[in-house]
């Protein structure tokens, strides 16, 4: 049988970080369709560099559970695993072959679990949603146009559905800011949905602080004058990240149950 290994950035100093790496690797190591399971981190343990001597598996299919296709996709993650380079790629060492996929947030079928996501957050029938807007809040960075491709590419094809009434993206670290996407937006329902992996400081704090939204500590739904607010969980941490990983374990030519 083949073995599964899912790698994340993790964190040091936030044990969320993690948290949707092993929640997906219990449920498929649940399935019992891998020989093994593994899970690995760029900055915690188990490391990337020291996750070999703890499979046995002669082939191995590893999916990142990251958001985009960049720097840590591209570079970090193929020279910590000692890969030839990236994804997809099939690197031939250590008497295994090691099958190197695509990260999860880049999956084609991303936008359909959003949209059912923030139909089911925001408790809308398909009526209700049209009248609605929906907001995919990203990081960004002005230094590596990767960051924000995923997402400008995903709330296009979130609009062209048209289950929302309006789709927008915005971002914390560029242009347009999502303070000011928000303010634009006079629907009586507006769902936002962080495209991160995880819950952490932006999404636990600096989104909610920023927008005068409640932290998720407290609650997820926020009234504003006639307007109600919907604050999802991050993308990563939706269930249905395990079917992805499922399906690009499948596009590495991997036959799984259907």
């Amino acid at each position: 049988m083949v073995g599964l290994l899912l790698v994340g950035h993790g964190s040091h100093l936030n044990g969320d970080s993690s948290a949707p790496v092993y929640a997906h690797a219990a449920t498929l190591r649940a399935r019992g369709w891998f020989a093994e399971v593994r899970e690995a981190f760029w900055k915690e343990e188990p490391s990337l560099r020291t996750i070999w001597d703890t499979m046995a598996s002669p082939v191995v299919v590893v999916v990142p559970i990251f958001i985009s296709q960049g720097y840590f996709t591209e570079e970090v993650l193929p020279r910590e695993l000692g890969l030839v380079g990236p994804a997809p790629s099939v690197t031939e060492r250590w008497g295994r072959t090691v099958i190197y996929c695509p990260p999860v947030g880049t999956h084609p079928a991303m936008t359909e679990m959003i949209l059912r996501r923030a139909e089911e957050i925001a408790g809308l029938d398909a009526a209700a949603a049209r009248q609605a807007a929906l907001v995919i809040v990203g990081h960004g960075t002005e230094r590596n146009q990767n960051s924000a491709a995923v997402i400008w590419r995903v709330t296009r094809e979130a609009a062209a559905r048209g289950v929302f009434g309006t789709v927008r993206a915005g971002f914390l670290d560029q242009e347009p800011a999502i303070g000011a996407v928000l303010a634009e937006l006079d629907h009586p329902e507006v769902v936002l949905v962080p495209f991160f992996v995880a819950e952490g400081w932006h999404t636990q704090e600096t989104i909610p602080d920023d927008l005068g939204l409640r932290r998720p500590a407290e609650g997820r739904v926020t009234q504003r004058g006639r307007q109600r607010i919907h604050y999802a969980a991050p993308v990563g941490t939706f269930p249905e990240v395990a079917d992805l990983v499922l399906e690009r374990v499948r596009e590495a030519g991997i036959p799984l149950p259907a």
